[in-house]
């Protein structure tokens, strides 16, 4: 954050036109977002979380469907579709890259699925040939769950621009913010960006088809208050003109680990697809106990002791969460899990999922970000190295 954000943001203060229905702002931001991605339409919402709601919503996505993710992910993936009273339906992720396998992805597609979500993990691209292809075959909108990804790339294109939607997070920790919270839509078609725009504003119409109602007083269909506020979209505008030097900080310290990494038994760095461009979110390394004789968990203690906070991404797969263990629905029944426009419900269990059950069992999330120093760096590396080094002794406590 510099003075740039700060000013941006006080100049916006002053002018008291602080909302998306009297700034112009949130449109200057979109515009903006729109041309770094090379798409026709963005639609600024408060919170990655509601970008993907909105997407679904704009899909036609309902409680006759389900929707294809993987359980690798944020809570916020699945409770997106579960706000749009829809059936989360997982499907199993591939072990290198930590994203959606897309063999898997196929075998689990049913008569109702009606969407899917590749995430692009830690900043990782999907396999979005596959996907596509997939998807293509069998009538599926795709919706790019990118934020952690905001500015990858697979085979030179940018993450959010293959699908139908791409959505993204500006949460703090994101590699750009909006203040705290914030999201974006993107798409191609400008009648999915019209429904989209319209819902996160509480379906409010364009034109009124009443000679003696305005426009603000006549609403469509089921909407929400998603708007971004004039005051974020200050700051995003700033902060984009910054993705790319930010990016690039994450992708040399991350080279920076890697290189020290390497070399240490029991702990494997992150594997890069060929043809893509991972910007970090964080550096997801593998800690192997069959190599070490101690568990992530305990390694990751080892670690905090040492001054180094990391820990596993997802040490319960979305899909083993109780939310889905216990179909805890809305109000106090099993709905959207269970109903009747649906039919038989799927099963949360334990062995759906292995590769992601497996992989939330030895993940280990290694700080990345931008403002990281190369002394910060070489006191992670040399932490691990501490760790390793002497093994026994962790296995003996």
């Amino acid at each position: 954050m510099t003075d740039e954000e700060i000013n941006a943001v006080v100049e916006v203060l002053k002018t008291k036109r602080l909302s998306q229905l009297v700034s112009e702002k949130i449109r200057e931001f979109e515009e903006a977002f729109a041309e770094y991605y090379g798409v026709e339409y963005a639609i600024a919402v408060n919170s990655g979380t509601t970008a993907l709601h909105v997407a679904l919503a704009a899909a036609g996505v309902g409680p006759k469907n389900d929707v294809i993710l993987p359980p690798y992910t944020f809570i916020a993936t699945a409770n997106a579709i579960i706000h749009q009273t829809a059936v989360p339906n997982f499907a199993d992720i591939d072990p290198k890259t930590y994203t959606l396998d897309p063999e898997d992805f196929e075998k689990r597609i049913t008569p109702k699925t009606k969407a899917v979500i590749p995430v692009h993990m830690l900043g990782h691209p999907a396999d979005m040939d596959a996907i596509m292809e997939i998807s293509e075959r069998h009538n599926l909108i795709v919706i790019e769950d990118c934020a952690q990804a905001n500015g990858a790339e697979y085979k030179g294109r940018k993450v959010g621009t293959f699908g139908d939607f791409g959505c993204f997070s500006f949460y703090l920790n994101k590699h750009m913010t909006t203040g705290g919270e914030g999201g974006m839509i993107i798409t191609h078609d400008e009648k999915l960006a019209k429904k989209a725009r319209s819902i996160a504003n509480h379906c409010r119409v364009d034109v009124s088809p009443y000679p003696n109602v305005p426009a603000h007083n006549v609403y469509w269909g089921i909407g929400y208050n998603y708007r971004m506020t004039a005051i974020q979209a200050a700051m995003g505008i700033v902060q984009l003109r910054r993705l790319d030097s930010f990016i690039e900080k994450r992708r040399r310290n991350a080279e920076y680990l890697t290189k020290h990494l390497s070399r240490i038994k029991g702990i494997r760095s992150p594997f890069v697809s060929k043809d893509v461009k991972h910007v970090y979110w964080a550096y997801g390394a593998l800690v192997i106990e069959e190599e070490l004789g101690v568990s992530r968990d305990m390694f990751a203690k080892a670690l905090l002791a040492e001054g180094i906070k990391a820990e596993g991404y997802c040490p319960i797969p979305v899909h083993l969460q109780d939310l889905f263990k216990n179909k805890v629905g809305y109000g106090d029944t099993t709905f959207p899990f269970e109903n009747p426009l649906y039919g038989e419900a799927l099963s949360y269990r334990e062995g759906l999922c292995p590769k992601a059950e497996k992989l939330s069992s030895q993940d280990l999330l290694l700080p990345v970000y931008q403002t990281l120093t190369e002394k910060d760096l070489s006191d992670v590396v040399r932490a691990i190295e501490k760790i390793v080094n002497n093994i026994d002794e962790l296995k003996n406590l």
